[in-house]
């Protein structure tokens, strides 16, 4: 969803050229924010964070402060989000938040995986099967939360817990594609897979 977090294209990328379909339960969504992502800018081509434009109980309406892109992980402090992105006229306002809720509601998934960089770290929430998360951690030598430190009115995971959907943040470091694919396409495949053994039980 945030167009300055190209790996998790390259991920989601990644897992669909190893996975074939009848191996997996999962619709994978590519990349939700193609005009942010071609011009490498968190936000849409209408300046909105797609991220905050959710039918969530959390969602306002105005900006929402961000780190500018590429800034070095240790200086993403509050002080430090000096970025102030639009959150929507309303709720879904957007065709891009409006076409994933859609899918989300056509497929009403057991489990959603919302990739993101550059916190490298599994953020659940309370829905989230305990084994699951650890298992996505685990693999990928990955922090395991519940907690950023910051909140995200409007969110994907927001929404999602609203309507009793579990979801996982799966938030990747920024690097090269070789190093990303060693260290999370293992577990990614393996959370695919095992999602469709989980479903036929």
């Amino acid at each position: 969803m945030h167009g300055e977090e190209p790996e998790t294209v390259l991920l989601a990328r990644g897992v669909l050229e190893r996975v074939d379909a009848e191996e997996a339960s999962c619709a994978i969504v590519l990349c939700a924010n193609p005009d942010g992502t071609a011009d490498g800018t968190r936000q849409n081509a209408r300046g909105v964070d797609l991220n905050r434009n959710f039918p969530a109980a959390t969602w306002r309406e105005g900006t929402t402060p961000s780190y500018p892109a590429g800034i070095d992980p240790a200086e993403r402090v509050p002080a430090n989000r000096t970025n102030r992105l639009s959150t929507g006229s309303a709720p879904l306002s957007e065709p891009e938040s409006g076409a994933l809720a859609a899918l989300i509601e056509r497929l009403e998934p057991a489990l959603v995986l919302d990739l993101h960089a550059p916190l490298e770290l599994v953020l659940t929430t309370s829905l989230v099967p305990d084994a699951v998360a650890r298992e996505l951690a685990e693999a990928a030598r990955m922090e395991l939360t519940d907690d950023v430190g910051s909140p995200a009115p409007g969110a994907l995971r927001d929404w999602l817990a609203d309507k009793g959907v579990p979801c996982i943040t799966y938030e990747v470091e920024h690097a090269g594609l070789p190093a990303l694919y060693a260290r999370h396409l293992p577990g990614l495949i393996a959370f695919v897979t095992r999602m469709r053994a989980t479903s036929q039980d």
